[in-house]
């Protein structure tokens, strides 16, 4: 056989056969702790600090699946590599 042929036999079975699927990776699941220290939170419409210790940065979220969103796309490990508190206030305990 020819390289086209081969070439066109290799493309074509490509082509039919089943898709890899992409394995997830298991990471742990997002931890935090609650914090009712104000000063660590500077607006009240961001209740979620992280501290990103491989950048070196703080960040501030309105919500736990933005924080999550974060941590996933820089695969960031907890304790190690980040610590996520969320602000609780007198009022709003029970």
């Amino acid at each position: 056989m020819s390289k086209t042929q081969n070439a066109l036999e290799r493309n074509i079975n490509a082509l039919t056969s089943k898709p890899k699927t992409k394995r997830k990776s298991k990471q742990e699941p997002v931890k935090y702790t609650k914090s009712k220290d104000a000063k660590l939170f500077p607006y009240a419409t961001f209740p979620y600090r992280l501290e990103d210790r491989k950048e070196n940065k703080v960040c501030w979220f309105e919500c736990l699946e933005h924080a999550i969103k974060y941590i996933e796309r820089y695969k960031l490990q907890p304790i190690k590599e980040y610590k996520l508190q969320v602000h609780v206030s007198s009022h709003n305990m029970g």
